[in-house]
């Protein structure tokens, strides 16, 4: 709050000495509006100043949701405004914010009134778009929207999880509430959520019961310092565990709805956000996003990753998380940004309510198809690469593009795969024929290139780890390669999670990944690799470029700290190449 005036002496009740030759300011946060004394306090600035200008910074903290319902901090301040305004006719009021999130048409008309000093009656504000509009036009009239232009990149990731498991307790929890709902899907979150955490990770979570308390144990059993900024703590609390994550004192932050809005300062250490259960909005996942996509930032790029169970029976899926509370997002506007924007919704925004009874009906019908085999089902004996035209199209619809193929493997942990490709050997069948005909626009194989060095020697244990069509073992005739994969393609490819190969120790001489690092659990590969190569032997990486863009140093960190010494790595064309060995004696 602000005088015409520029020194300050705040005193507890607005017992303040001002010096009327100069500008003064008094500050006052919006707890000093909601204590016993709030009232006197205020009498008091009244009763012995003339305020000319008010400030209200984060006006968001002041909203009002229901005519019938106003908080103190409200009537309070609004006593304020009212009884300044009788003194002073020349009162000029300024409300900002950087969250112009509005829940109802009612909370707009209450902050223009506030901020105006009088009554609009005219605006009405039943939910229908000519509503909306005529709100739109009075916030316009009296105020500005301003959107900034970050120099920022923002990459939404969705990594897959498979929860065909979770079947029977869905049935149960989807009777319940989504509350119930994403507490079951949560459970098969977890590890994907710990796999991608790095320290100055943000995680949110739209419900605090059952869902925040799992999040921090496996967190901190993950070895990280957690704090918590959920509707459960004192504001103390809170400031306190965001000030400790500034000052990188704790590793993770949880987040529930309050860090949503008018939280600032995570953007100087935090370029990653982990959605574990969606916000219910467009609008409230744009200003969730915004606590780290947002001026001052430290980082040219940010992360928002948001896991993703999928429930797939050949290829048809039904998905709580992605069909219904990410397509919800992708509604994008509802009446609430009509009012801010101006712009006119698709439809009428489904409540959580309808949204829980769609996805529950949507689910027992998915259950009916799988249980009575109406879905199409692939003959075995046509399984190869390249698959037959006809079938390539069935499944493309099934487990989608190159892109997407590519994206699931590198989101789901090995024995995650290992099993899906298991029970459904076709998908591995689909991405090695996209993958076949991919390999027709490149100008360079990696394969191809690490065969025609490794040509130059003779009887070498060569292991090609993911070895798809096992082409490495076809152009090296002269060494003994171990071709391992999820599916064997061939007689002499091994089946077997790429994490465990049945090799002994210290057998192989080189040991090759040609675009094979896929999965969460890549670095496990590596370790395999460790394990079974012989003292001085050779580590071959070939991946794509564009994979390891912000990752590099990543893997190069972790190859060092599995007791590889990186020898060289290069670029070519769209690859990138690491040559690596082991020591020849390890000494510890």
């Amino acid at each position: 709050m602000l005088y015409r005036y520029k020194k300050t002496f705040c005193k507890e009740l607005g017992k303040i000495t001002i010096d009327r030759a100069t500008h003064n300011y008094l500050i006052l946060n919006f707890e000093k509006f909601q204590q016993p004394y709030s009232a006197e306090l205020v009498g008091n600035i009244l009763a012995n100043h003339q305020i000319d200008f008010v400030v209200i910074d984060e006006i968001q903290n002041v909203k009002q949701r229901d005519p019938k319902k106003e908080s103190k901090r409200r009537q309070i301040l609004n006593g304020l405004l009212d009884a300044a305004k009788q003194q002073n006719p020349e009162l000029c009021v300024l409300g900002m914010s950087a969250t112009p999130v509005i829940n109802n048409l009612y909370e707009a008309k209450a902050l223009l009134e506030m901020t105006r000093g009088e009554k609009f009656d005219e605006l009405k504000t039943f939910s229908t778009i000519a509503n909306a509009l005529a709100m739109h036009e009075k916030l316009m009239l009296h105020g500005i929207r301003y959107r900034p232009n970050y120099k920022i990149a923002i990459a939404e990731s969705f990594p897959e999880i498979s929860g065909e498991h979770l079947r029977p307790q869905l049935i149960t929890a989807i009777k319940t509430s989504p509350l119930a709902v994403e507490q079951i899907l949560l459970s098969a979150k977890i590890d994907t959520i710990i796999a991608h955490l790095k320290t100055g990770t943000l995680i949110y979570t739209h419900y605090v019961e059952g869902m925040v308390e799992p999040l921090r144990k496996a967190i901190a059993a993950a070895g990280y310092k957690v704090g918590l900024f959920t509707g459960v703590e004192d504001t103390k609390e809170r400031d306190s565990a965001k000030q400790k994550f500034i000052a990188r004192e704790i590793d993770i932050l949880i987040g529930t709805a309050p860090i949503g809005t008018g939280v600032d300062g995570l953007q100087y250490v935090c370029d990653r956000l982990i959605i574990a259960s969606l916000p219910w909005t467009h609008a409230e996942y744009e200003q969730l996003v915004g606590r780290i996509y947002r001026q001052k930032s430290s980082f040219n790029k940010v992360e928002v990753i948001i896991p993703q169970v999928i429930l797939d029976h050949q290829g048809d899926i039904w998905s709580w998380d992605r069909q219904y509370r990410w397509s919800r997002i992708q509604w994008e506007k509802s009446l609430a940004d009509t009012a801010i924007d101006g712009v006119i919704p698709k439809g009428e925004l489904a409540s959580e309510k309808v949204v829980l009874q769609k996805a529950g009906e949507a689910l027992q019908t998915w259950i009916d198809r799988v249980e009575s085999g109406d879905i199409y089902e692939i003959n075995r004996e046509e399984l190869r690469v390249p698959l037959p035209e006809a079938i390539a199209k069935i499944l493309q619809r099934r487990f989608g593009n190159f892109s997407a193929m590519n994206n699931r493997f590198n989101n789901s942990y090995s024995h995650t795969t290992s099993d899906r490709l298991k029970a459904n050997p076709e998908e591995w069948y689909q991405y090695h024929t996209l993958y076949r005909s991919a390999r027709e626009t490149w100008q360079e194989i990696p394969y191809e290139k690490i065969a025609e060095k490794l040509q130059n020697y003779t009887n070498l244990q060569i292991g090609d780890f993911g070895c798809g069509e096992a082409k490495l073992a076809e152009l090296l005739p002269n060494h003994q390669v171990h071709s391992f994969d999820h599916i064997a393609i061939k007689a002499k490819v091994q089946t077997c999670d790429i994490s465990h190969t049945p090799l002994p120790d210290a057998t192989l001489d080189v040991a090759i990944f040609s675009l094979s690092l896929m999965g969460l659990n890549y670095a496990d590969y590596l370790q395999e690799a460790h394990r079974t190569l012989k003292g001085g032997g050779s580590l071959l990486i070939a991946e794509t470029i564009s994979r390891w863009t912000d990752k590099k140093q990543e893997l190069l960190d972790l190859l060092a700290s599995l007791g590889f010494t990186v020898v060289k790595e290069q670029t070519c064309d769209r690859f990138l190449y690491i040559n690596a060995t082991k020591p020849l004696i390890s000494l510890i």
